[in-house]
This record gives C-alpha cells, sequence and structure tokens, in this order.
C-alpha cells in the first residue's frame, strides 16, 4: 500500500523492494517500470502517450483512484 505523503518508490522500499532512482521528479525515467494492470495517474514528464499504456515511473506517478491498485513488473 501506498500512503497518501508517499511515493510508490519509498512504499516499496519500505517493504525490502529497491527500485533504482535518480531524480525522483518524473524527469529522468530511471525509475520507470512496466505494468500489467491498473488505472494510472501519470506525473511523470519522460513518457510518450503510447508508453503510458504499458509504463509507470513509481517516483511520482500513482494509482488514478484512492484505494485504486496497479501492478507492476519489477
Amino acid at each position: 500500500e501506498v500512503g497518501i505523503d508517499q511515493t510508490a518508490c519509498e512504499a516499496l522500499e519500505a517493504v525490502g523492494v529497491r527500485v533504482e532512482t535518480k531524480c525522483s521528479d518524473g524527469l529522468c525515467g530511471t525509475c520507470v517500470v512496466s505494468y500489467e494492470r491498473g488505472d494510472v495517474e501519470h506525473r511523470d514528464f519522460v513518457l510518450s502517450g503510447p508508453q503510458r499504456q504499458q509504463r509507470v515511473a513509481l517516483c511520482c506517478s500513482r494509482a488514478r483512484e484512492p484505494g485504486g491498485m496497479i501492478a507492476v513488473d519489477l
């Protein structure tokens, strides 16, 4: 679960899953991973429209709805 004041990277790290990051602002693409399902609110500046159908920047993007889920491929 990702808290309202957390990024997905922070939530994953809290349970022992390290995600490579560099800028943490959605500018570099270092933390971009594939996702399998879910409705994503993309907050990055690196992914194109077509890329956003399959990839997500974990440093800044999140589920579109409160309580929503995104299944990522780590």
